[in-house]
């Protein structure tokens, strides 16, 4: 006999069944009411525990429609349009994800560690990740580097309003620190603290000595920047076409033909060595090649 449910019984039904039993007598009707109640009330334990699994599936395209992190066709320019910093790093990283790749940034390894789906590996096992993988992850990234100084700033305008009407969510405090880096300058809140932030989110912190904690979650990727901002903090030009991008997204970057190394200060100088020494550790530093790859292009010569 199946188990019945408080939900499945109909009250009317239920009502007509007490009025017709009237005639039986007295104890029949008590025990047929309480053995109907007991059956109503019993509810299984696992109806309160079962809890859908999270959809986190970002939304920001301004009319309420949600869309994916990840697509099993070709994203098409629309797919990515009025998408935040956080949520493109979301979708190029989705795709590393599912195939186990692991995290040093704490913000990316926490939301990726909330999915069912993810199991993190020693290395990114490269055979799951599909040609058609490869070309969104492309476009997601070459979408993402070239946005404007003056789109970066819209941007930032529009997290600022949210923040001001609401106060910030854990989500606006990552975009502002992923626009803090775009932007090259310190757009979070004036309260945290100067050891609480990144020297890729704020190259002022460059002026002091760097610690291996302000760089424990920083990949290749992010130790080859900011070892290059710090040459061109100095105005050293550079042949790299995807570092001249980045900083020229930024308002301080003055390319100077004059540059030599002897303008870096012995600070500048110790914090190349720090940086160097755990890229090193991590497998040396990235060639643009290596870059490319990291981001997820594919080059083509």
């Amino acid at each position: 006999m199946s188990e019945i449910r408080f939900g499945d019984l109909n009250p009317a039904a239920y009502f007509v069944t007490l009025v017709v039993m009237r005639p039986m007598k007295r104890h029949l009707l008590v025990l047929f009411t309480a053995v109907t109640l007991t059956l109503c009330f019993r509810a299984p334990r696992s109806w309160a525990g079962k809890r859908p699994a999270p959809a986190a599936q970002p939304q920001s395209d301004g009319t309420g429609i949600q869309r994916p992190l990840y697509y099993n066709r070709l994203i098409a320019s629309d797919d990515l349009k009025y998408r935040s910093l956080r949520e493109l790093t979301l979708m190029r990283n989705t795709i590393f994800a599912r195939a186990g790749n692991p995290f040093r940034k704490k913000w990316l390894a926490d939301y990726f560690g909330a999915q069912p789906w993810y199991h993190p590996l020693a290395a990114t096992d490269q055979t799951k990740l599909t040609p058609l993988d490869k070309q969104n992850a492309e476009i997601i990234a070459k979408y993402d580097l070239a946005l404007t100084r003056e789109q970066l700033q819209s941007m930032l305008k529009e997290v600022m309003s949210s923040v001001r009407a609401d106060g910030p969510t854990p989500e606006d405090k990552i975009e502002l620190r992923l626009l803090s880096a775009r932007l090259g300058k310190w757009v979070g809140s004036s309260d945290t603290p100067e050891d609480e932030r990144s020297p890729l989110e704020d190259p002022a912190v460059l002026d002091k000595q760097l610690t291996l904690e302000q760089l424990k979650d920083l990949s290749r990727r992010d130790l080859r920047l900011l070892r290059n901002i710090i040459y061109a903090r100095r105005g050293r030009q550079f042949h790299s076409g995807l570092l001249r991008a980045y900083f020229e997204a930024t308002d301080w970057y003055k390319a100077d033909p004059a540059y030599t190394d002897a303008r870096l200060t012995d600070v500048d100088t110790r914090n190349i060595k720090l940086i160097r020494s755990i890229e090193d550790q991590l497998g040396g530093p990235l060639t643009d090649f290596e870059h490319n790859r990291e981001d997820g292009w594919i080059l083509i010569s």
